[in-house]
């Protein structure tokens, strides 16, 4: 009999740990058939029409796209070369962030997808925001009961399948086949400034391939002195051997490079719960506001020295987040730079329950890198926020961090020569310490490859002006750029700075265009459809 296939699409590995939660929970019903999590890049799709139930958790990346582990099956079955699959009963959990427009979109192109080839729900798509641990649940839910309530076929109605071609293996600088970066430069951009920022210089194996737009993912270790602090407050041995995935390694590794130490997990508080049965941390199991209420304002170290916790070294690695990879917008182009790749990183640094706490990689790579060290990388290929053609004039709209991909824009576009002219709107807080890349841009802007440069420096004027400001002052000049075919990109802050400058480019339209609102908001849809509104946003 066929499998139940939980299939996951994942950047960040909490949908891979869902999936695997889902595994475990649908194994334990007891059911007539197996059940088998797969990764979506080893999801065989010419098995598709002979499957009788698929499950399906996938999160999106930035605004809209699938994750990378998701791209080929996504590709498959969006083509006309999928096939009819009448006898598949599918369900779908979408992971995403509700402050990007385009809303958990691969789970809903998954499950709309699906549906149109002939498949049929057996329980309804449920879409999670960043808070996902109780739609999680309630879906989880649902999808036992309705299990237990299905016949499971001896074989499915299966329409003949072309043979499946070998699959290539995957390329160097890939998720499946990751590659080590070498760290060739680091040095603060900002000394001076009132936060931390680093130009960080990596060089790759020459056969991997990215392009400006596109971000690196890069494996991150946790502090030393913090694993050190989680042993000693869990009583566990280092050496401990543990079992993450189909790796057996000791507990002080599995720690430092496999686990997330800040975000507290649901099963970390229902550990909590047992050890103190008639503490707060019983109460949270039951009442989803208190428990994620918790989980904002505290990491695993302050529960740890909140509750005397004594699980064993496998109950505690099971009750633990995978420590999901960091991806960094690329801030060069291989065309300038070959060899290397270049990042723009804004160290971390916060304080939370009276403690200071840090980026996990943005600390690493300031206080515990030297050159000539090495971090496992792979390529986030984002097709959606490539450079247009050469000869199309560019909006270019990036406080902060969000420079770093244009940098590797105009690095490209002076490469190349494009005809296509070229206008920054750069904001940061000071300009005397935070002008990143300023000589840089300052020759662009002598050479012709940067027709026009405007800045909002917020803390250099008694009234805050920003990224969105400076767009609204120059509103005819942006109506005119866009009248005359201009592609508009917007890269940094999703939670505030991409819908206010959504709201000036909308008002801009309406100001300069003589739009209604709705119509102007249609329009800005069409742009988008277009490929002329592009966003990369986190």
């Amino acid at each position: 009999m066929q499998p139940i296939y939980v299939i996951y699409g994942t950047e960040s590995f909490n949908t891979e740990d869902l999936a695997e939660r889902t595994g475990e929970a649908l194994a334990a019903l007891g059911l007539p058939a197996p059940v088998k999590v797969v990764d979506m890049d080893d999801f065989d799709t010419g098995l598709l029409p002979t499957l009788h139930t698929l499950v399906v958790l996938t999160s999106t990346y930035g605004n809209g796209d699938p994750p990378s582990n998701a791209e080929a099956l996504h590709s498959y079955l969006m083509s006309d070369a999928a096939p009819r699959l009448p006898a598949l009963r599918f369900t779908v959990c979408a992971l995403g962030d509700s402050v990007y427009p385009h809303f958990a979109q691969c789970g809903k192109d998954f499950d709309r997808r699906l549906g149109e080839l002939g498949a049929r729900r057996f329980a309804d798509r449920q879409d999670c925001d960043v808070d996902f641990e109780p739609p999680f649940e309630q879906w989880l839910a649902r999808v036992e009961a309705a299990l237990e309530d299905l016949d499971f076929p001896t074989a499915a109605a299966a329409a003949p399948v072309a043979p499946v071609a070998a699959v290539a293996e995957a390329a160097l600088g890939t998720r499946k086949r990751p590659c080590t970066a070498v760290v060739r430069e680091n040095r603060v951009l900002n000394p001076g400034g009132s936060k931390e920022t680093r130009h960080v210089v990596l060089s790759l194996p020459p056969e991997v391939a990215f392009e400006p737009g596109d971000s690196i993912a890069l494996r991150a270790a946790n502090p030393p002195a913090l694993v050190q602090e989680v042993l000693e407050k869990t009583g566990l041995s280092g050496g401990s051997p543990v079992q993450i995935g189909e790796q057996t390694l000791p507990l002080a590794e599995a720690l430092s490079a496999h686990l997330d130490l800040a975000l507290v997990d649901a099963r970390l508080i229902a550990l909590a719960a047992a050890a103190a049965p008639s503490s707060v941390f019983s109460v949270m199991q039951v009442d989803a506001g208190l428990r994620q209420g918790y989980i904002a304002r505290h990491h695993v170290i302050d529960l740890l020295g909140q509750v005397g916790l004594r699980p064993t070294a496998q109950a505690f690695v099971d009750a633990l987040r995978p420590l999901a990879p960091r991806l960094y917008s690329v801030a060069s182009s291989p065309l300038a730079h070959p060899g290397e790749v270049h990042l723009l990183v804004a160290v971390v640094r916060y304080t939370l329950a009276d403690r200071p706490r840090a980026g996990v990689f943005s600390a690493q790579i300031s206080e515990r890198t030297a050159l000539g060290d090495a971090f496992e990388a792979y390529v986030h290929p984002a097709p959606g926020f490539h450079l247009v053609e050469d000869d199309r004039d560019v909006i270019l709209i990036g406080p902060g961090t969000g420079v770093a991909p244009y940098r590797g824009f105009l690095q490209a576009r002076s490469a190349r020569g494009a005809k296509g002219r070229t206008w920054l709107v750069f904001g940061e807080r000071q300009a005397a310490h935070d002008f990143y890349y300023r000589d840089e841009l300052a020759a662009w802007q002598a050479a012709g490859t940067l027709t026009r440069l405007d800045t909002a420096f917020s803390r250099d004027t008694a009234e805050k002006v920003y990224v969105q400001h400076r767009l609204a002052a120059a509103g005819a000049d942006v109506a005119a750029w866009l009248r005359g075919g201009a592609a508009v990109y917007v890269c940094g802050d999703a939670h505030h700075m991409a819908p206010d400058v959504h709201r000036a480019l909308r008002q801009i339209l309406m100001d300069f265009e003589g739009l209604s609102e709705a119509a102007a908001d249609g329009r800005l849809a069409a742009l988008e459809a277009e490929g002329r509104y592009r966003r990369d946003v986190y």
